[in-house]
């Protein structure tokens, strides 16, 4: 390995290692996802993060709680095919979708695969 990727790795997992300790975490239960340093970081199965998200939460001091706040927007947002902000735009207050039209937008999806699903029963051989 030549010295610039060693001095590579080295920071990324120093970095990750700030974060971690930050957060609280404890290192035994991540890893780089295939050997990849300075890639994505899976925690226990619980969360990934990438290194420019990891540098970000270091030199900006966002918690935990604040990345689990944007990842689970995100998944949301991504439920109903809508744009998702990058970690720095959540952190500076980017427009959001409210929780409450996320809700409205889960009733009226159950509401139409309930209809859907009336319909199909419409079609179903007797006895099935």
């Amino acid at each position: 390995m030549n010295k610039l990727k060693i001095d590579y790795e080295k920071a990324c997992n120093a970095y990750l290692q700030a974060l971690i300790e930050a957060w609280g975490l404890d290192m035994h239960y991540g890893y780089w996802i295939a050997e990849e340093v300075g890639g994505i970081y899976d925690y226990d199965g619980g969360f990934t993060i990438n290194m420019y998200d990891i540098i970000y939460c270091v030199e900006n001091n966002v918690t935990e709680m604040q990345y689990m706040e944007w990842l689970d927007y995100c998944v949301e947002a991504n439920e109903f095919n809508l744009p998702t902000p990058n970690l720095k735009s959540w952190m500076h207050g980017c427009p959001r979708t409210s929780p409450d039209t996320f809700k409205h937008f889960r009733d009226l999806r159950d509401r139409l695969n309930k209809a859907v699903d009336q319909e199909r029963e419409r079609f179903a051989p007797a006895g099935e």
